[in-house]
């Protein structure tokens, strides 16, 4: 699900993007581990076209904004908030934010969804294909039941269903090694890491009204 990441190059035309929406759009993220420096270095020592930049079709386009605005073009947090008419805390909690997605996404196998749709069909049903498919484009269960006309439930039984399957069978076939790490990982405490959520009750705090 490529949210079609195009590198920005005009401040005024991102500050117009970003002011189509009335409320932030904030993660509901499940304790994911702290920021470590590791992300930064990547971002700093040259290796951002091989390693961050194709990641950043993953992440929310708000973040894969602020992201390449802040370490690609060197601009202060505090001139990205003049740009955008926010406060800086807002800029800050968004690179934040923004760095924990990336930082869980260079944990994980790189795969494609070709890639998956290529490999699973060989264990599962088309719906846990689906479901799969769907977990790993956006780490967020009520998301793919209301994509495939799922209850929760159901989506979330035959997900961890799959993930135990996946850990048996990656133990005789290496193929399906990467798949198993990316949704263990998924299933332990990185649920709705890849997905945002409006909570438009923070608009009145100064974090979210325009950003």
């Amino acid at each position: 699900m490529a949210i079609g990441y195009v590198i920005p190059v005009d401040p005024a035309e991102l500050a117009n993007r970003f002011s189509s929406d009335p409320y932030e759009e904030i993660e509901n993220l499940d304790d994911p581990d702290p920021v470590e420096g590791s992300v930064e270095a990547i971002l700093a020592d040259g290796n951002y076209e091989e390693r961050i930049a194709p990641l950043l079709n993953r992440i929310p386009e708000r973040e894969a904004d602020l992201i390449h605005l802040y370490f690609i073009q060197k601009k202060r947090q505090a001139d990205i908030a003049e740009i955008f008419e926010i406060t800086q805390a807002a800029v800050s909690y968004r690179l934040e934010r923004g760095l924990k997605r990336i930082k869980f996404l260079l944990s994980i196998p790189t795969v494609t969804e070709d890639d998956l749709r290529r490999d699973l069909p060989e264990i599962f049903k088309n719906i846990d294909v689906d479901i799969l498919v769907g977990m790993w484009q956006t780490t967020c269960q009520s998301q793919v039941a209301e994509d495939l006309g799922l209850t929760q439930g159901r989506v979330r039984h035959r997900f961890f269903k799959a993930v135990k399957t996946l850990e048996i069978i990656s133990l005789e076939e290496p193929k399906f090694v990467p798949y198993s790490k990316i949704f263990s990982a998924i299933s332990h405490k990185n649920f709705n890491i890849l997905k945002s959520v409006i909570l438009p009750q923070w608009s009145s705090k100064g974090m979210d009204s325009i950003f």
